[in-house]
């Protein structure tokens, strides 16, 4: 297998631990072997291929919600480029705001073009727009120092670079340090040091619209890419069975549906939620500065939406999470109480985060931990039905890199 990724700066804690992850993942992912769930019923409606073709639907029609709040984002970092003042910043950071609101709801929607180039039809357009937890401030400074966003090949640079993490720091930090070590050229030869206050708040402004559009062109190519006019993945993915090249089962669908589900218990849990609560990768009693949003302040708010889309693929995405969901799965097999346990353990999830007084964790790991443990234990609430009988009972494969993670 041939496998191609996007170019990525891995933090030193992260890098065994995902060249682990991207080599098991790749031996999941070759794995196309039949494992039905249920055959289809007498009347010939199959519930699994519904589920198939209400998520398809679902996170194209999140891809379109997308899709204008990103060319908004892009209108207004333009904008704030070429008249600075008090109300072009407050639009671009409403701009971001409105289009991380929507984002973050598909970040457990990763599943064939947003997905990791390892997986089936995967394309990876999510690292391209959203990299957590792969971030690098220095990388970001240095490029303001080279000015390297103005290059014609920036849109190849390395994820970390660009994206809704670059501009939540360009839009939302008005620090005049570095985060860059003695090492850094930026630092080392005086470069950073030399651009004046002005200049390095024009330079920002600039490559805030650089990576605006980037979002903007990205977001486009991920809605072309499900739409039936454009690449048609709605359909590769409500087709999975015989003569489908990239989901020859429908049970192999049903694992890469089933694997991004796994971000709340990997991306929500893990990184969220356990390294700035000081239980992973923190020698301290808490790790603020491992939180996410560490500038726009949306760390609680990014977990809520993150169990919304969380439910719209396992309970449904109509409204109040009405619809074909995996729940409709797992009645039909007869585990309603695997579903009912599941809806109980996210409502309750829910209710742990609108506990939390503050509204960003930061203040409250500092004046609550315990508020934030809570947090934590109620999405391991989440993660442990769904990685013992949600994927048992569907006989699905945990995605590799998970197996023997007990926490």
């Amino acid at each position: 297998m041939n496998i191609s990724r996007t170019r990525l700066d891995v933090p030193s804690w992260l890098g065994a631990r995902a060249l682990a992850f991207t080599v098991l993942l790749c031996v999941s992912c070759s794995d196309s072997r039949p494992k039905p769930v249920d055959p289809p019923p007498v009347d010939g409606t199959d519930v699994r291929a519904q589920l198939l073709s209400a998520t398809g639907e679902c996170i194209l029609g999140e891809a379109r919600e997308f899709q204008p709040k990103a060319a908004a984002l892009q209108a207004a970092t333009a904008t704030l480029r070429d008249t600075s003042d008090a109300t072009t910043l407050a639009a671009a950071r409403t701009a971001f705001h409105e289009a991380m609101d929507v984002w973050q709801v598909l970040e457990p929607m990763q599943v064939g073009p947003a997905a990791p180039r390892i997986s089936p039809g995967g394309g990876e357009i999510r690292d391209n727009i959203y990299s957590f937890p792969l971030y690098s401030r220095c990388s970001i400074e240095e490029q303001l120092v080279s000015k390297s966003y103005e290059s014609p090949s920036f849109s190849t640079s390395l994820v970390t670079r660009r994206g809704f993490l670059a501009l939540e720091y360009l839009l939302f930090y008005e620090g005049a340090e570095t985060a860059c070590g003695a090492n850094s050229a930026i630092v080392a030869q005086g470069t950073w040091a030399a651009l004046s206050a002005d200049e390095r708040a024009a330079r920002k402004r600039a490559y805030a619209a650089v990576v605006g559009a980037d979002v903007s062109t990205r977001a486009q190519a991920l809605v072309d890419a499900w739409a039936a006019e454009g690449g048609n993945f709605l359909k590769t993915l409500a087709t999975a069975g015989a003569g489908n090249t990239v989901y020859p089962t429908t049970q192999v669908a049903l694992n890469a549906m089933s694997d991004a589900l796994f971000y709340v218990e990997r991306e929500g849990k893990d990184q969220k939620l356990a390294r700035p609560l000081g239980l992973r990768d923190c020698s301290s009693d808490t790790c603020p500065e491992l939180l996410e949003s560490q500038f726009a302040g949306r760390s609680k708010k990014n977990l809520h939406l993150n169990l919304v889309g969380f439910r719209r693929i396992v309970d449904g995405c109509g409204p109040d999470f009405s619809g074909t969901g995996f729940d409709d799965v797992l009645v039909k097999v007869g585990a309603e109480g695997v579903a009912t346990r599941m809806r109980q353990e996210v409502v309750e999830a829910e209710a742990s985060l609108a506990a939390v007084e503050e509204e960003d964790l930061r203040q409250a790991l500092a004046q609550d931990k315990a508020s934030v443990q809570a947090v934590y234990n109620a999405f391991k609430g989440v993660t442990d039905v769904l990685k013992t009988d949600f994927i048992s009972t569907l006989d699905l494969e945990p995605p590799a890199g998970l197996e023997g993670d007990n926490d």
